[in-house]
């Protein structure tokens, strides 16, 4: 039987909010900007580098210019540069000067800030563990309207870390975020109502929680909830509905959750019509890169065997030597698993990177998804394989 989960704490690497003034600065005027020493615009430059939207994903062009902005006192930048040192992208891994940085932006008053500085000294990141100042940090931002912070002191207080455990402090400290759509204090809650833990067991209202949860899309909330599907918890029991949940969650497939990754396709194009595969076969063999990408996509559809995944990934890698981004994307995903070409995370990674300059919807939330699973030296790789492809790509 699954054991249910309980969210502890959240990652400390969170994108910082979009400034409004910044939003309507195209990248010619943000690189003038940087390059004159504008702090603002030398920190929205490289988030758009570290991201990667419609600008080619660079972490070491990224750390150059939030290392400027920092050095201006731009406490975002010096909150986002440590992040960076700490997990060694873009720059050589540098705990200590990682966490010197966080502690100096949270030291602005921001509680994004605070909050992360705390997360690095509650899991001992660049330090020894500190729970109680990590306790008290959360607190603060929590006073803030901090949301999370206020998620991450209820879990403090439910499990006694850092302070005197509390369980009615906790369930306090849940229940507004919980209200408010916070995933991971829905997920906690219903654990509580679970385990009986400072109130009455409840089923019921466990299963309410983890519903609400998993409808929001948190993988952890979908597997408890399979846990209560598969032990008739709170709900008719049915093994069917459990599967599919843990499915769901990445953690019922043996390919550690890629059976979940969807394919990507042009929402410029209309679907492929399987009664144009000859159409569309001459017009591949001719070089069109949208017939490749279609071919490819319709074989991919119906691939089972390893010589069909290996025919829809060559189309896609023709597509995406012609620059077609949602045939590059595809080739990502085919190399992360191994599918019709060797497993490469590296490649992989480069061809989403190259696909995530489109700007195309969902991209870049499916290689940070992919990307879990690799190290910084990876991803680092990966960004330096991407712009030499890129140069190539360019002159097709």
């Amino acid at each position: 039987m699954r054991l249910l989960c309980v969210i502890a704490v959240a990652c400390a690497l969170c994108a910082e909010p979009v400034q409004a003034q910044t939003v309507d600065l195209s990248l010619t005027e943000l690189q003038q900007a940087a390059s004159a020493g504008n702090a603002e615009a030398q920190f929205m430059l490289g988030e758009r580098l570290r991201i990667g939207s419609g600008i080619l994903q660079n972490y070491a062009a990224a750390a150059q210019l939030f290392a400027a902005a920092a050095a201006q006192g731009d406490a975002r930048a010096q909150n986002t540069l440590g992040a960076l040192l700490i997990q060694g992208l873009g720059v050589p891994q540098d705990t200590t000067a990682g966490l010197a940085l966080l502690q100096q932006a949270a030291e602005a008053g921001a509680p994004k800030h605070i909050h992360d500085f705390a997360s690095t000294l509650e899991k001992g990141i660049g330090t020894a563990p500190d729970p109680t100042t990590a306790a008290a940090l959360f607190q603060e931002a929590s006073d803030l309207g901090w949301m999370e912070s206020t998620v991450s002191l209820g879990v403090m207080y439910q499990l006694g870390t850092g302070v005197e455990q509390d369980i009615q402090r906790a369930i306090a400290l849940y229940t507004g975020p919980a209200e408010a759509g916070h995933l991971r204090a829905q997920n906690n809650l219903g654990l509580l109502y679970v385990r009986g833990e400072g109130v009455a067991q409840d089923y019921e209202a466990a299963v309410a929680w983890f519903q609400k949860a998993a409808v929001g899309g948190l993988p952890v909330a979908m597997t408890n909830l399979g846990v209560m599907y598969e032990n008739g918890f709170g709900v008719e029991q049915d093994e069917d509905e459990a599967k599919r949940l843990y499915r769901l969650a990445g953690q019922g497939a043996d390919d550690g959750g890629e059976a979940t990754v969807q394919f990507v396709f042009d929402p410029r194009l209309l679907p492929p019509d399987e009664n144009l595969t000859e159409a569309y076969l001459a017009a591949a063999n001719a070089g069109d890169p949208v017939a490749q990408f279609l071919l490819g996509y319709l074989l991919l559809n119906d691939a089972e065997t390893a010589v069909q995944f290996r025919n829809s990934a060559k189309l896609f890698q023709a597509a995406a030597n012609n620059g077609m981004p949602a045939a590059m994307a595809n080739l990502g995903i085919l190399t992360f698993q191994g599918k019709g070409t060797l497993q490469d995370y590296v490649e992989g990674y480069k061809w989403l990177t190259l696909a995530a300059t489109s700007g195309q919807p969902g991209i870049i939330a499916l290689r940070d998804q992919l990307a879990e699973r690799m190290t910084a030296d990876q991803i680092n790789a990966a960004n330096k394989a991407a712009e030499a492809e890129w140069a190539t790509v360019q002159q097709n």
